[in-house]
């Protein structure tokens, strides 16, 4: 049985290069449904997107974290230590109520998944596969998603854009506006008579003015409904 489990990025980085071995938990009802020979898969704390799988080798159970920590240690000074540092994770009213659990892991080699949940390009799943060692999951869109997940493109290709200002990244965030405009059936001769009107409206962006603030005589519900958007901020 494969248990998942959340971990902070310091443990987690510690189990991966092997120098942590057994991971301290409270020994609630998810944590009781453990046993040797399972395994975990711990996901990497806030993201979630890295994981790794550990096999489960042994369980130690205990009444409190002191106990537990000066049965593997066997050095009071250190147990009480490491007992106060568990404490800002889990108070001593749950430890009294659920007990404590260390559970001896070994990590799984040939396993580290790595969570994407994106939309890429044609050809990626199969320039990772052809990659020793490496193997991707992916599923085919329906119209809906698809279109949802361009426009999340749209923004993650123009964050990009901002943060180098390269032709490569340019011509990124071009191919994703070229596809959104092939599936909602825009033309270019469309895009350009609707610029003209923006512009004839509105002006460019020639000048390079940087509007700095608006000073109105009463409350505009629509402005503020403006700047709240997120992508303002």
């Amino acid at each position: 049985m494969i248990h998942k489990m959340k971990l902070n990025e310091e443990p987690f980085e510690k189990i991966k290069n092997g120098t942590k071995d057994i991971e301290f938990r409270l020994n609630d009802e998810k944590r009781q449904k453990v046993k040797i020979g399972d395994q975990i898969e711990f996901s990497k704390l806030p993201e979630l997107q890295e994981k790794i799988l550990v096999d489960v080798l042994d369980l130690y159970n205990e009444s409190s974290f002191e106990n537990l920590f000066y049965k593997i240690y066997s050095d009071k000074d250190l147990a009480k230590k490491y007992a106060k540092a568990m404490h800002e994770y889990y108070s001593p009213e749950n430890e009294k109520k659920y007990g404590v659990l260390g559970i001896k892991i070994k990590l799984v080699d040939n396993y580290f998944r790595y969570t994407y949940n994106k939309l890429v390009r044609d050809k990626i799943p199969e320039n990772i596969d052809s990659e020793k060692g490496r193997k991707s999951k992916y599923k085919i869109l329906n119209d809906d998603e698809f279109l949802k997940e361009l426009n999340k493109k749209v923004i993650e290709e123009a964050n990009e854009f901002a943060e180098e200002n390269s032709i490569e990244e340019l011509g990124d965030l071009m191919e994703v506006i070229n596809t959104i405009m092939k599936i909602k059936g825009y033309k270019m001769d469309d895009v350009n008579i609707a610029m003209k009107k923006k512009v004839d409206k509105k002006g460019s962006f020639n000048n390079r003015i940087y509007l700095e603030y608006v000073d109105e005589k009463s409350r505009n519900l629509e402005e503020e409904k403006e700047l709240k958007k997120e992508f303002r901020k």
